[in-house]
């Protein structure tokens, strides 16, 4: 047997294969044009066949037909039904359906379970049909927010079509060759409008009450609805008496809804009194008719059980009418039988058939016909319902526009509508969120009716077109460098940050899948920028490792096994491999993808040829989760993002009870690099979808998960947060842990300027952090960060930076001042160097500012006690843009200009203390040798060296990536060593300068220290020209120190000159005015000097000699960007602009 399944492996895995895989190109990029046999490892269903393979070409999709050839939604809120063969739980709001292999069962829930966990499905309607049995339930169509599902029984030529959409407080449900039956599992009462009993049959819309639920049933008026199989008590009093008082004595299992009806024939029955919400016991009802019979007529349970009666008496004043005459029951249960109902003993009783079915019948002539069902608040309200029941939904559609000039999202939501009587299409009733009416401005005149759902409250309103505004004042992808405020408490260390950032350098490889894959990824992108700002000599290389990384996995190589996509046809996907977490289901798609697009769009920003060449293959792994695109007809419309709920959903197949979301801060991560990949590609449609999708989910983060203002847990529920948000409620727990720093850490990662949303109300933030280390301390016995564990803490002070850098702050200097080797020592994670750059950042800046913005999409303003403080803005574009900067009543209270491809802080902050002091180890980025691993010369370990060949002369080449000051050279030699050698410098590579000539050199293991050196060099060059022993020249390690290169120089406001007076601060330093400069720049000398211009890579742009007194140095012939102006040892650093 084992042989045989190998086999069908085997099989399975050839015909993975069957065509010949071949890259599909897109730009630069490209994909496997379907999933390679190597994906196709794991059989959980033992079928031979393997899971993608099934799931990908074999598992049915339960769309309709004309559908199978468009893009296939997943991760909906209704999408389990394209994956299932009857589907699960559509929880539409207010209403739920459930398709089932009979027809439909509906649920109205109204009230949350007694632990607040989740909301209570209540008692259900099920709709049926004799003859009926579906063979599925399909999704028939779909929109934005709308589904229509459809039921169809092929064999007998029969269907129900079942049309729904989020809000909207009906369903209609259009049938063929049945007449549709409903039955209850708690029973019913049937109401007309007022309250009282309805009289079957009937033509007209009526109520039914159920569980403390009411369902409107509007009828068309060519359907008659009848009563059939309906539980009763009937007594013959043997002539027409007059009747005055009816008393039941239920046993437990009561009536919660019944009506009394007497008649003077046995067939026509008028009702004289009626109960809707009765609570067993002793029942007596009062009335003055007249009639020979008189009917218990049973509409809906009080208990799981049938009825049990112990007594029914009818009286004519006092006198009792009813003992002992003849009864007639509608069914009976064992012995317990109709004539104990009225034998006068309360100790026998009668009892229902529990397995007796009542069915609510609607005579369509077994034609096509419709109804509707609506949810509603009392039964008063059924005829306000009739007004808009026949007005079906037929579209549901999304508009949104990001204007950044006003620091706005406009969302607007439209409905059409067809009308099912023939008239003209009218307005509907359609529900919002506290997400939206809570936070967007709007004018509309919501009803006086809302809905309890799990997402709070849901306001109604009248119409079929819907606006609301937004406030969004962009997203800030990074920081210029931080600097040293001696006024800090805990001021910013520059060789600190220096240290993570040299050790994060060293970082080789990265994740093979697409999750832990997409960290590396953002990583390297975020340590690429901070090296960049920082002018660190690790950034060259940081960069190329991350272009390098980025590139494998945009690109599909036939034969390789991971890093790369491939494309589902069947479905309308492209799927990342390998796959982790399910999400070659589709699982947590948003998550794994957001990572490579965020990494994506900020190395944009260091390299714009990258997002140019492959641009294009960028955009269809953000489409994957995130199509903004509706004519696209290979994937589905915001494929993970539920627009009208405001969040996204994890499951990619959705799952029997509904679908869900975890982690909300990869979900905003995901919409924060769409976000910022529209803006580095100067694409609107993309930018303006990022924008929408961000505000929304910041918003339904902050409501949902957080409930930040206390107005939408239900008051039950024992937390503040929520771990895993569901259709149906809340889980205080991940898939992972139920530990609090988990809990609440999994919707705050990873450390990102963009989760600024989480410091908008810095009251909450404290309580939440709080509650965090509250309740961690409570289960787990953390009292610190430190216990949470590297990874964690650094999420948790990741969160607090945002509203309390001083804490953070203070909390790493304190841990950097433990020894590396501490148990508790966190500086040494990967992410360490991030969150200390993040923190510093905002300590030196103020705090987040939701009253003034910019007009530009990638900044962020922040502020001092309700001040403006500062402004950060990146301009992507080619050419040097005006960043304004405008308060709450939009008026602008600064300006300043922006180099193209810049990051720009307004004001500037201070250059001093921007960079490690005294003599620090610079980082080789890459060293060449005439022979051997010349890697092994600089790789930080004395436990490897470099070996050259045995002849004379030897040359080791160390490139430390940009132009450095260099203070120190050491070499530590093997008893292979030099005799005589030369180091030289050089900051092009081509013009080479002395540094010193040592000859005579003692033999034996050695360390040759070149110090007091203050000279500016990019390459150190080892000219080995005689050795001391026979072999080749070996150095264990080849190290330079200096002090790095300069930061950022002041940057004068837009269209502002310093004047001399405030320029000459410091009378023996050199002076550079005006920056940003355009034709020209001015340097003011006490002495003679010479200076020396290069690019940001170092290389000599010009060079000369200035006079002492105001030097003029001509720009004009120079590109616009930055640049590096070095006189007397110092570094300026210079901003060409053409405006």
């Amino acid at each position: 047997m084992k042989s045989l399944y190998l086999s069908a492996i085997l099989l399975a895995a050839a015909a993975l294969q069957t065509h010949a895989q071949t890259p599909v190109s897109v730009g630069a990029g490209s994909y496997a044009s379907f999933p390679p046999a190597s994906e196709n490892t794991i059989d959980g269903n033992n079928d031979g066949k393997g899971d993608l393979y099934q799931f990908v070409y074999e598992r049915p999709i339960y769309v309709a037909a004309d559908k199978m050839n468009k893009p296939i939604p997943t991760n909906d809120w209704w999408t389990d039904l394209v994956v299932s063969q009857y589907g699960g739980l559509m929880w539409a709001y207010p209403l739920v359906a459930d398709p089932e292999d009979y027809g439909v069962k509906m649920y109205y829930p109204n009230s949350f379970v007694a632990d607040g966990s989740n909301i209570a499905y209540g008692g259900s309607m099920m709709i049926k049909a004799a003859g009926y049995t579906p063979s599925k339930a399909i999704a028939k169509d779909w929109s934005d927010w709308g589904l229509v599902m459809s039921l169809p029984d092929s064999i007998h030529n029969k269907n129900m079509d079942v049309t729904m959409a989020h809000g909207i407080p009906f369903m209609w449900l259009e049938t063929q060759g049945i007449n549709p039956e409903f039955s209850f599992d708690r029973g019913a009462s049937y109401l007309t409008q007022s309250g009282s009993a309805i009289q079957f049959p009937t033509s007209s819309s009526f109520v039914i009450q159920t569980d403390g639920r009411y369902f409107g049933i509007h009828l068309s008026g060519s359907t008659t609805a009848e009563l059939q199989g309906q539980q009763y008590v009937r007594i013959d009093l043997g002539s027409v008496q007059n009747i005055t008082k009816v008393r039941l004595n239920w046993e437990t299992a009561f009536a919660k809804g019944y009506a009394i009806q007497v008649s003077g024939n046995g067939t026509t029955w008028s009702t004289v009194a009626s109960e809707v919400n009765g609570n067993g016991g002793l029942d007596s009802l009062s009335f003055n008719t007249s009639g020979r019979y008189i009917r218990l007529a049973l509409g809906e349970k009080g208990s799981i059980y049938a009825y049990s009666l112990w007594e029914m008496e009818v009286f004519n004043g006092t006198t009792l009418l009813s003992r002992n005459k003849p009864v007639e029951v509608s069914s009976v249960e064992a012995a317990f039988a109709g004539t104990n109902v009225n034998d006068g003993n309360t100790g026998t009783r009668w009892a229902s058939d529990g397995s007796a079915a009542e069915r609510l019948v609607l005579n369509t002539g077994n034609g096509n016909a419709y109804f509707v069902v609506s949810a509603l608040p009392a039964p008063g309200d059924l005829a306000t319902y009739e007004t808009y029941a026949f007005n079906k939904v037929t579209n549901t559609a999304v508009g949104y526009d990001y204007d950044a000039g006003a620091g706005k999202v406009y969302v607007n939501w439209n409905i059409t509508t067809a009308n099912l009587k023939g008239q003209a299409a009218g307005n509907t009733i359609q529900g919002f969120l506290p997400h939206l009416y809570q936070n967007a401005a709007n004018s509309i005149a919501f009803t006086p009716v809302n809905y309890v759902t799990p997402r709070g409250s849901m306001k109604t309103a009248i119409g079929k077109t819907f606006s609301f505004t937004y406030d969004f004042n962009g997203i800030l992808p990074t920081y210029n460098s931080p600097y040293r405020n001696a006024a800090d408490a805990s001021p910013y260390n520059a060789n600190a940050m220096f240290d993570m950032l040299t050790r994060f350098s060293k970082k080789t490889g990265y994740g093979g899948d697409t999750y832990w894959g997409g960290k590396d990824l953002v990583n390297y992108a975020k340590y690429t920028l901070m090296a960049k700002e920082l002018n660190h000599q690790a950034y060259q290389s940081l960069k190329a490792k991350t272009r390098e990384s980025l590139v494998n996995w945009l690109t599909y190589t036939p034969g390789e096994t991971e890093k790369f996509f491939a494309r589902y046809d069947r479905w309308g996907a492209i799927v990342g491999f390998n796959e982790s977490y399910g999400s070659s289901e589709f699982t947590d798609n948003h998550f794994h993808y957001g990572y490579l697009i965020y990494a994506c769009a900020l190395y944009g920003m260091t390299d714009p040829d990258f997002l140019t060449q492959y641009g294009p293959m960028i955009r269809l792994v953000a489409k994957q989760y995130a199509n903004w695109d509706r004519t696209d007809n290979f994937l589905p419309f915001f494929r993970t993002f539920d627009p009208w709920i405001g969040h996204s959903y994890a499951g990619g197949t959705s799952s029997s009870t509904g679908n869900n979301q975890e982690s909300t801060s990869e979900a905003m991560q995901s919409w924060i690099g769409l976000f910022l990949l529209g803006d580095m590609l100067n694409d609107e449609a993309i930018r303006d979808a990022g924008a929408f999708g961000y505000i929304s989910e910041a918003y339904a983060t902050l409501e949902y998960w957080f409930d930040w203002k206390n107005r939408n847990l239900p008051a039950a529920y024992p937390h503040n947060v929520v771990g895993i948000l569901s259709n149906q409620g809340f889980a205080y727990g991940t898939y992972f842990s139920a530990s609090p720093v988990h809990i609440h850490g999994i919707q705050y990662l990873p450390v990102n300027p963009g989760f600024k949303y989480l410091a908008k109300d810095t009251t909450w933030a404290k309580r939440e952090y709080s509650d965090m280390m509250t309740e961690s301390a409570a289960i787990d016995g953390h009292t610190s960060e430190t216990d949470f564990g590297d990874d964690w803490a650094h999420v948790a002070l990741g969160f607090r930076q945002l509203f309390d850098p001083k804490y953070a702050a203070g909390f790493m200097a304190n841990n950097l001042a433990l020894a590396p080797t501490d148990s508790k020592y966190i500086m040494d994670y990967e992410v360490a160097g991030m969150t200390y750059f993040y923190t510093h950042a905002n300590q030196n800046l103020g705090f987040f500012s939701f009253n003034f913005r910019t007009n530009f999409p990638s900044s962020s303003v922040f502020e001092r006690n309700g001040a403006f403080s500062h402004a950060v803005a990146y301009n992507p574009t080619a050419s040097a843009k005006t960043c304004n900067v405008y308060n709450a009543a939009g008026a602008i209270v600064a300006s300043f200009n922006v180099p193209a491809r810049t990051l720009v802080t307004y004001p500037t902050l201070p250059t001093t203390g921007q960079q490690p002091t005294g003599c620090y180890g610079l980082l080789p980025a890459t060293a060449t040798a005439t022979s051997g691993n010349a890697a092994l010369a600089v790789d930080g370990s004395l436990g490897s060296r470099w070996e050259s060949a045995f002849t004379d002369p030897q040359q080791l080449t160390v490139d430390l990536g940009v132009v450095s000051t260099v203070n120190k050279i050491s070499i530590s030699w093997e008893v292979a060593n030099a005799k005589n050698y030369t180091l030289t410098g050089s900051v092009d590579g081509n013009t080479w300068l002395p540094i010193t000539t040592k000859t005579n050199m003692p033999t034996g293991n050695r360390t040759d220290i070149i110090d007091n050196l203050n000279a500016n060099y990019r390459y150190i060059r080892m000219d080995g020209t005689v050795r001391n022993t026979q072999w080749g020249y070996s150095i264990y390690e080849l190290e330079v120190c200096g002090t790095a290169a300069t930061g950022a120089a002041p940057l004068a406001a837009a269209n502002t000159l310093a004047s001399k007076a405030e320029l000459q601060t410091d009378a023996a330093a050199p002076i550079l005015y005006p920056n940003p400069a355009n034709n020209w720049v001015k340097i003011q000398s006490k002495t003679k000097d010479v200076y020396s211009l290069t690019d940001l890579q170092g290389k000599i742009i010009q060079t000369g000699k200035l006079d002492a007194g105001v030097n003029t140095i001509d720009i004009s012939r120079m590109p616009e960007g930055m640049y590096i102006i070095r006189i007397k040892g110092q570094t300026f650093k210079l901003i060409k602009s053409n405006r």
